[in-house]
């Protein structure tokens, strides 16, 4: 008999014809791919949708019927969290009750958050195991709760794209781009006054694809676009840019923790990747260009073209390696069914 395996997500899905996907990354990063990847690996794999419109007693009924249940990322604003927090974790200790396994993910650092800090910490002391989206995540949990930690990464997404990088001798600008959350726009300023030093000998123009709202409208004037987020946008500007530049502020606890998916994704789309060192990059560092400067980073893009053009297919290989829904599967299936 194949293993069950139910997938409990919280995070507002859509039906396509490839299946279920959603508009929240972290759903489909490490929800909707990586259930796709386990079904082809020989396992019962469904998703679930836990909303809060979801009936609790439809939804026990359902999910006590495998043999484990993966909890997802809750996502809500703080009244419908602190509404939500306390059910989930009474639907938990019914699972473990009915001899379901139950796993809990997590891709982010919350535990030090006054609404969010105490759900994460009893999901995490109830789950069976836990699931780290980072090494250094992976450190933060073993350090609340003794349950089993496994590290899982993000796959990437979109299909392979051929390694370019902008030449020298291009009569138009460097097109540089940035996507994300507008949460990760705080993080802009740095970057871009790194890159402006570079005015006069190297030409850039700059995009940003982002959710749209007074914080992404307060960077328009600073950038040549400002795209609205989308998935398909995304890709879309990829394969239109140069290169993707990923300013942070390492120092930060979380964004220290932070995942390498767009890394791993602008390099899968075959785009030259400049990021400051987050250790999740610096993994990475000899596929793309880490450090401290983004605006040097983008200067040794432009004097070395064929060398970033052999950095990019060398992350390529390694992607398909590592960070393939594929190989990404098998990560969750070890840490799903240990015992298989």
């Amino acid at each position: 008999m194949k293993p069950r395996v139910a997938w409990v997500s919280f995070a507002a899905l859509r039906k396509t014809p490839g299946g279920w996907t959603s508009d929240v990354a972290s759903a489909r990063y490490r929800m909707t791919i990586p259930a796709r990847a386990l079904g082809d690996l020989g396992c019962d794999s469904v998703i679930v949708d836990a909303g809060p419109q979801a009936d609790p007693s439809r939804l026990l009924k359902r999910v006590s019927q495998v043999d484990a249940a993966i909890f997802g990322k809750l996502v809500a604003p703080p009244e419908q969290f602190a509404a939500q927090a306390p059910k989930i974790l009474q639907f938990v200790q019914a699972l473990r009750g009915e001899g379901v396994r139950v796993l809990a993910d997590f891709s982010d650092d919350s535990f030090q958050e006054p609404l969010r800090g105490p759900y994460f910490r009893g999901l995490a002391n109830l789950a069976d195991a836990v699931i780290a989206s980072t090494e250094g995540l992976a450190d933060i949990l073993r350090e609340e709760t003794p349950a089993p930690v496994f590290v899982v990464t993000d796959p990437v997404e979109g299909e392979r794209g051929v390694a370019a990088a902008w030449q020298a001798d291009s009569d138009r600008p460097l097109q540089l781009l940035w996507y994300g959350h507008p949460t990760n726009l705080d993080t802009l300023g740095a970057g871009l006054v790194q890159i402006d030093r570079l005015a006069g000998r190297v030409p850039v123009e700059v995009t940003l694809v982002t959710t749209p709202g007074a914080v992404a409208q307060a960077w328009a004037a600073k950038v040549k676009r400002l795209v609205p987020w989308s998935t398909r946008a995304v890709f879309d500007e990829l394969r239109a840019c140069d290169a993707v530049f990923i300013p942070s502020v390492p120092e930060e606890r979380r964004r220290a923790i932070k995942s390498p998916n767009r890394f791993t994704e602008a390099t899968w789309a075959g785009r030259f990747v400049i990021a400051h060192p987050l250790p999740s990059y610096d993994a990475l560092s000899a596929y793309g260009w880490v450090g401290t400067d983004i605006g040097a980073g983008v200067e040794w893009l432009t004097q070395n073209p064929a060398r970033a053009r052999e950095r990019i297919q060398a992350g390529q290989a390694e992607i398909e390696t590592s960070f393939t829904p594929q190989a990404v599967g098998q990560q969750w299936k070890a840490a799903i069914l240990p015992q298989r």
